[in-house]
C-alpha cells in the first residue's frame, strides 16, 4: 500500500495548491433568478415581483428560468456562461440605453462543447447595449447543485477557474491507477468484487473528467453527448458500489435477501441511468432509484455489521461521506433543496477518500486470498505427495513412478531393478501380518533412496529401483543384499534369514529414450524371473543397446 500514500499524499499537496490559486480573470454572476412555469415575455418577467434578488439566490428545476445581470452601464462583459447542464432553449437579452431589446438564442442542439463545460454564448450587441442583460433558460433539468451561470469578458474564459482542471487531472490519474489494478487483479485472481471496484472507480474517472470540463478541454463534444457521458459516470459508481458490496462483504454475513437488493437495486440504477442518459432526463426518477439504492446499502451494512463481517468496516469508513452525497442528490433530483451547499470539488475529496480506503480494504482481501490459496496450495501439494508414497515403507508407490517416469527418464534414470522377497508368504502365514509389515518396513530402509537412486514399492512384497550413472548395477546388488542384514537386525521375532531375488535391467541412452516404463519393467520381470528359477538369493542382469542385444552382465548367487 505504499505507493497509494504517497500518491495520496502527493495529491493532495498538489490539489491543495492547485485550488488557493487565484482565478484569471473576473465573472459577473448573476444579481436575480425567477422561476416560472410560464412562457412569459421579457416585460412580463421584467415586471414579475417573485424575482430572488437575496444573497442565496439558486437556480432550480423548473420549466422557464430567467436570470438578470447588472452591467453597471459597461459593455465589459459581452458572453453569458451557464454549466452544461440538460435545457432546451437559452434566449439572451441585452438592453441598450435606449431601452431597445436586442436578444439572440442558443438551442441545446446546436452546442458543441470545447476547451471547458460551459455552454457559451455571445451577448447580443446595438448600440448603447451596456444595460442590464436577462438569460431565459427553457426546459432546464436540475441533477444536483445549481449550475455556475455568469457574464465573462471573452468567449474562452471559463466559468470555473483553470486550476481546478489541474486538481481534476490530478484526481484522475489517482483515481486510474486502482482502477487499472484492479482489472488485472480481476484477471488474475478471478474474484468479482475486484472487477466491480475497477467498475467504480471507472465510473468516477468519467464523472470526474466530465464534471470538472477535463474531456471537453482535450477535445470537441457534442453537449448531448457530454450530458450521457456525465450521467452514465455517476451511474456506474452507484452500480458497481452495489455489486462491489455484494461482492465484498462476506457471503454468511449478508441474507439472500440483502444480497438480492444489492443485485436488482444495481440492475435498476443502470436502468435508470441509460434511460436517463439516452432517452428523456429525469432527474425525479434517477432521484427515487437513488434513494432505493442507498436504502439496500444500508441495509445490507447493518446487516453486515450484525453478523461481525470484517470487511464492511472498510465500507462504513470508506462510503460515509459519499452516502452522505448520494442522498443530498437524491433529495435534489427529487426537487427538494437538499440538506448540503457543496459543490463538486467536496464530491471529488469524497472520491478520494473513498477509493483510498476502498483500495486498503481490497489489499486486505487480496492478501487474505492469496495467503488462503497458498495454504491451499500447500495442502494439495501435501496430499499429493502423500498419495504419492506408500505409507507403509514411505516410498514413493506404483502411481509416482507412472506419474513421474518420463521426467525421471529424461534425468538419465535408465537402468531398472526389480526385487521380490523370496518365500514372503510363509513369513505372514505362521508369524502374522505385523511382523510381515515389519519386515517390509525393513526392506524399504534397506533400499536406501539417494540422489541417483530412487526405491519404489509396487505393491506387495515386489520393489522397483530407477538407477543413474556408473555401476547402476553393482548399487542394485548392493542394496538387495543388504535387505538380509537390515530384517536381521530389525526383526528379532524372526527364526530365519529373509532373502530377495532381483532382475536389473540397464539400457544405453538411445535405447532409453525409445523404451516406456512397461519396457523397463517387463524386461526386469523377466530377468527377476529368471532369478526366482535360478535358485532365488540372486541377481540377474542385462545390458540393452538400442538394437536390443541382450548382453548378460552378472549372475549372482547366494
Amino acid at each position: 500500500m505504499g505507493w497509494l500514500i504517497k500518491r495520496l499524499c502527493a495529491f493532495l499537496a498538489l490539489a491543495g495548491a492547485a485550488l488557493a490559486a487565484p482565478a484569471s480573470a473576473e465573472t459577473l454572476p448573476a444579481d436575480c433568478v425567477l422561476s416560472s412555469s410560464s412562457a412569459a415575455s421579457l416585460e412580463a418577467a421584467r415586471a414579475d415581483r417573485s424575482w430572488d434578488c437575496s444573497d442565496n439566490h439558486r437556480i432550480d428545476s423548473a420549466p422557464y428560468i430567467w436570470l438578470k445581470f447588472e452591467r453597471s452601464g459597461s459593455d465589459r462583459y459581452r458572453h453569458f456562461a451557464m454549466e452544461a447542464r440538460p435545457f432546451g432553449d437559452i434566449t439572451i437579452y441585452a438592453i441598450g440605453e435606449d431601452g431597445r431589446v436586442h436578444s439572440d438564442r442558443i438551442s441545446s442542439d446546436t452546442v458543441s462543447l470545447s476547451g471547458f463545460n460551459d455552454v457559451v454564448g455571445a451577448i447580443p450587441e446595438g448600440k448603447g447595449a451596456t444595460g442590464p442583460v436577462y438569460v431565459r433558460i427553457d426546459g432546464y433539468v436540475n441533477y444536483r447543485d445549481p449550475p455556475h451561470v455568469a457574464l465573462l469578458e471573452t468567449p474562452d474564459q471559463s466559468v470555473r477557474p483553470v486550476n481546478e482542471l489541474i486538481f481534476a487531472a490530478l484526481l484522475s490519474g489517482l483515481v486510474f491507477a486502482p482502477c487499472v489494478i484492479g482489472i488485472m487483479l480481476a484477471i488474475g485472481l478471478r474474484q468479482s468484487f475486484v472487477a466491480w471496484y475497477a467498475v467504480m472507480c471507472l465510473g468516477m474517472v468519467v464523472t470526474i473528467g466530465m464534471t470538472s470540463g477535463l474531456i471537453v478541454s482535450w477535445t470537441a463534444m457534442a453537449l448531448s453527448t457530454f450530458l450521457a457521458f456525465e450521467r452514465i459516470g455517476f451511474t456506474l459508481i452507484v452500480f458497481g458500489s452495489c455489486l462491489f458490496a455484494r461482492s465484498f462483504i462476506e457471503r454468511e454475513a449478508l441474507s439472500p435477501l440483502s444480497r438480492a437488493a444489492l443485485l436488482w437495486a444495481g440492475i435498476a440504477i443502470l436502468g435508470v441511468g441509460a434511460f436517463n442518459a439516452f432517452v428523456v432526463p429525469s432527474p425525479a426518477l434517477f432521484g427515487a432509484t437513488m434513494l432505493v439504492v442507498l436504502a439496500s446499502l444500508v441495509g445490507a451494512i447493518i446487516q453486515a455489521v450484525r453478523r461481525n463481517s470484517r470487511w464492511v468496516r472498510y465500507q462504513i469508513v470508506g462510503w460515509s461521506a459519499p452516502m452522505v452525497l448520494a442522498a443530498d442528490m437524491a433529495i435534489k433530483g427529487l426537487g427538494q433543496r437538499g440538506f448540503l451547499n457543496s459543490d463538486m470539488s467536496i464530491v471529488y475529496y469524497a472520491m478520494v477518500w473513498e477509493i483510498a480506503i476502498g483500495a486498503i480494504g481490497v489489499t486486505d482481501r487480496v492478501m487474505l486470498l492469496r495467503a488462503d490459496r497458498d495454504r491451499a496450495r500447500e495442502r494439495a501439494l501435501e496430499m499429493e505427495g502423500l498419495a504419492e508414497r506408500d505409507p507403509l515403507t514411505g516410498l514413493m508407490n506404483r502411481r509416482a513412478i507412472h506419474k513421474h517416469f518420463e521426467e525421471l527418464q529424461a534425468d538419465g534414470f535408465t537402468a531398472c531393478a526389480l526385487l521380490d522377497l523370496d518365500h514372503f508368504k510363509s513369513i505372514n502365514d505362521q508369524f502374522g501380518h505385523v511382523v510381515g509389515d515389519d519386515v517390509l518396513t525393513a526392506v524399504g530402509r534397506a533400499l536406501a533412496p539417494d540422489e541417483d537412486t530412487l526405491a519404489i514399492r509396487m505393491g506387495g512384497e515386489e520393489f522397483m529401483l530407477l538407477l543413474r550413472g556408473p555401476n547402476a548395477h553393482q548399487r542394485a546388488e548392493r542394496r538387495r543384499a543388504a535387505i538380509s542384514v537390515r530384517i536381521a537386525r530389525e526383526v528379532a521375532s524372526l527364526d530365519r534369514i529373509v532373502t530377495a531375488s532381483q532382475g536389473v535391467v540397464e539400457f544405453d541412452d538411445a535405447a532409453a529414450q525409445s523404451s516406456s516404463l512397461e519396457a523397463y519393467y517387463m524386461r526386469a520381470d523377466n530377468l527377476l524371473y529368471r532369478a526366482k528359477k535360478e535358485g532365488r538369493n540372486r541377481t540377474v542382469a542385462e545390458r540393452v543397446s538400442m538394437h536390443e542385444i541382450e548382453l548378460p552382465i552378472a549372475q549372482d548367487a547366494a
